[in-house]
């Protein structure tokens, strides 16, 4: 009996840690095609939830984008550019691409994850209040010599999300955004938490 009041406990925390993170959205930017030329400006809409892609040199010319898509190698798969000199279609270290944060719906920037980062290289990610340019913007992190991910601090969250390379070339394989909690998603935790008390109530009735 108590294995199965275990089981029961398990299983409404899971739910309740379900109810948590039912409000992250991922794009991974291949929702326009793949391996394809997407112009200067691109949004991307996943669950209902809209994000909009912009490409810019960084003297502010807007540049375009390009959605790589590699078979098999998710590290070579990702949002880049089509300035890259080497025709890797990858961001490189004089362009960017632009994250513009979603109004509608109100969503809040959790991660950005980079791809194609191999030894010699590295990635740049910075928060900004102006559009189509780097000029002020404040560095969140640099990735280097391996594929990684950036978590956006919750002080930046009104404005924009910059990606560029530190040096050689990279890519954006994915950001990820949230939106305050549904009501379906609290009700979701509200009653594994209440079911946890419950068994735990029965519980100790039983042994009582």
């Amino acid at each position: 009996m108590k294995h199965k009041f275990t089981t029961m406990i398990m299983a409404l925390a899971a739910m309740g840690a379900l109810a948590t993170q039912a409000n992250a959205v991922t794009f991974d930017f291949q929702s326009s095609g793949n391996n394809v030329n997407l112009g200067t400006t691109e949004t991307f809409t996943v669950m209902g939830i809209s994000l909009t892609a912009s490409g810019f040199l960084t003297n502010g010319t807007p540049t375009d984008l390009f959605a790589k898509f590699t078979l098999g190698n998710p590290t070579e798969t990702g949002l880049g550019t089509t300035h890259d000199p080497s025709g890797q279609n990858e961001i490189v270290t004089d362009d960017f691409v632009q994250l513009t944060l979603p109004t509608t719906p109100p969503t809040n920037f959790q991660m950005v994850l980079l791809a194609s980062v191999q030894f010699g290289e590295s990635a740049k990610v910075y928060f900004n209040t102006a559009p189509g340019t780097l000029t002020g913007a404040i560095l969140i992190d640099t990735i280097t010599n391996a594929d990684g991910s950036v978590t956006i601090p919750a002080i930046y969250q009104t404005g924009f999300i910059d990606i560029t390379a530190g040096a050689a070339n990279i890519l954006l394989e994915s950001a990820t955004v949230s939106t305050p909690d549904s009501g379906s998603a609290v009700a979701l935790l509200g009653i594994a938490l209440a079911g946890i008390e419950g068994v735990r109530r029965a519980f100790r009735a039983r042994k009582a």
